[in-house]
């Protein structure tokens, strides 16, 4: 006698029916139906089930439509039952409908398990997406209130608390970090007040604190602090490496690393910056190698290693092409130049300021300008050309003095010291030595750097100045620049 098979969504209710746990007792309460309506429908013979009802049924048993579906696609790989005929002679024996089955059913797992992971990342990017833009959203009602304000808001506000805020409020860190140190700072802190509130697992909310901290210690190094930032990266490891696999994904360990290279460059450790480099590459996406490149290239530099530093910017140079902006783009065309100067090729440096100056015009920044213009005296000074150069320093001495800029004012001042000391001209360094008072008046020069720039003008007003000395200034003013700590040791 052969025997009676449910229709497959009849099955594919007892299926998930009996996988929940679930009598038919217990689903016709739910369903608001006779326990009778129930087993009709999964024997398939008084009742026809259709899909829209098996959904309607699964769905009060907790379950999904799609549960069902994949109920049925499981059915439907089973194999027909043991006693039904070959057709025809050439139909493939049991053997082979067997292992044609097996084979299908693991391509069809591995399809189904890929497409599944697919949608899952769309699914993930589309709300990294609106997070970010809601991020921005909230951003622009942060910006024009005082910290104060900020910090009320964020306390106030449980729709600020997120992830995604977190990780606006420590790019805007490093935004401001370029000319504003308290800032950076006080961004930071808010990012990390904002991480302490985000809602969800300890793990996870000690992965976005340990990030925030991160943003901290940055702040805290280019404010010179460099003990607090050296105990606030500890502090954001410890947490960041708590959060174990809870780690907040989008926001990367590599982001960690690139901050923590600029603190051990900071503290002359180079070889720990390279290593802290390296690590930030092989996790950044390639978007962003082409500015830890650059931050690279910047630690070879003041390492002393020129031909290091131009190998890693031309590296850098196609990934910053492709996918930084205008701004970066020019800081490597830029840093490129600088490098040349470094290794005395001024002829190659030279043929590359057209394109340096016309790119500084088209962004519109006076500061780029005026760097441009100084960039070119120093090539003009390089190749001979002293008058070219000497109007050039000039400019660029006006313009600092003007916009009380007295460190920069400092440093042409020196190079246009320079262009007079190898023509023997001591009088017109003694003039640029009594026009540099107002620097030391300014409070603008760390104190060691005034007593390296002190240390020349007495010399300068004395008539005693040399190029040797006037060159070892020069250095030291720009190696603090980047490293406030650094002791000028008194030429012997």
């Amino acid at each position: 006698m052969p025997r009676t098979i449910p229709p497959p969504l009849s099955l594919a209710l007892i299926y998930i029916r009996r996988a929940r746990g679930w009598t038919q007792q217990d689903l016709a309460a739910a369903a608001g139906v006779m326990s009778q309506v129930i087993t009709d429908y999964e024997q398939g013979i008084r009742r026809t089930l259709t899909r829209e009802t098996l959904d309607d049924l699964v769905v009060r048993m907790g379950c999904t439509p799609e549960d069902a579906t994949l109920a049925l696609l499981f059915l439907a790989g089973l194999p027909p039952p043991a006693d039904e005929p070959r057709l025809t002679p050439i139909d493939p024996t049991p053997s082979e409908v067997r292992r044609a089955r097996q084979i299908a059913a693991r391509l069809g797992l591995t399809e189904a398990n890929r497409a599944r992971c697919q949608i899952l990342d769309l699914a993930r990017t589309r709300r990294v997406e609106q997070a970010r833009r809601k991020a921005a959203a909230h951003w622009e009602s942060l910006r024009p209130l005082t910290p104060e304000g900020r910090r009320q808001l964020v306390e106030s506000s449980p729709g600020l608390w997120s992830w995604a805020l977190v990780e606006r409020l420590c790019d805007e860190s490093i935004r401001a970090a370029a000319d504003d140190a308290g800032r950076a700072l006080e961004l930071a802190r808010l990012a990390l007040r904002v991480a302490a509130l985000v809602p969800g697992g300890a793990e996870w909310r000690s992965g976005l604190e340990g990030y925030a901290w991160g943003f901290v210690a940055n702040g805290q190094r280019v404010g010179s602090d460099l003990l607090a930032a050296e105990a606030s990266f500890a502090t954001a490891w410890r947490l960041w490496r708590a959060a174990g696999p809870a780690a907040p994904w989008p926001l990367g360990e590599w982001r960690l690393y690139d901050l923590e290279a600029s603190l051990r460059r900071a503290q002359r450790q180079f070889g720990a910056a390279l290593q802290c480099l390296n690590r930030a590459l092989a996790g950044a996406p390639v978007e962003a190698q082409g500015r830890i490149l650059l931050n690279k290239q910047t630690t070879h530099e003041q390492a002393g290693d020129i031909q290091a530093a131009l190998s890693v910017l031309e590296e850098a140079a196609p990934l910053v092409d492709t996918y930084g902006g205008a701004r970066d783009r020019q800081v490597v065309r830029f840093n490129l130049v600088v490098i040349l100067c470094h290794l005395g090729r001024y002829d190659e440096a030279a043929a590359r300021l057209p394109e340096l100056r016309e790119t500084a015009v088209s962004l519109g920044n006076r500061l780029d300008l005026t760097r441009v213009l100084w960039l070119s005296g120093r090539v003009a000074a390089g190749q001979g050309r002293r008058d070219e150069a000497r109007a050039a320093f000039k400019q660029v001495r006006k313009d600092c003095t003007d916009h009380l800029n007295g460190y920069d004012a400092a440093l042409v001042s020196l190079d246009l010291a320079l262009l007079y000391l190898e023509v023997g001209d001591q009088a017109e360094v003694a003039v640029l030595a009594e026009e540099m008072v107002w620097i030391f008046r300014s409070r603008c020069v760390r104190r060691e750097a005034l007593a390296a720039l002190g240390l020349f003008c007495q010399a300068a007003k004395g008539r005693s100045a040399t190029l040797d000395l006037t060159r070892q200034v020069i250095d030291y003013l720009e190696r603090a620049r980047r490293d406030p700590q650094l002791r000028f040791e008194v030429p012997g």
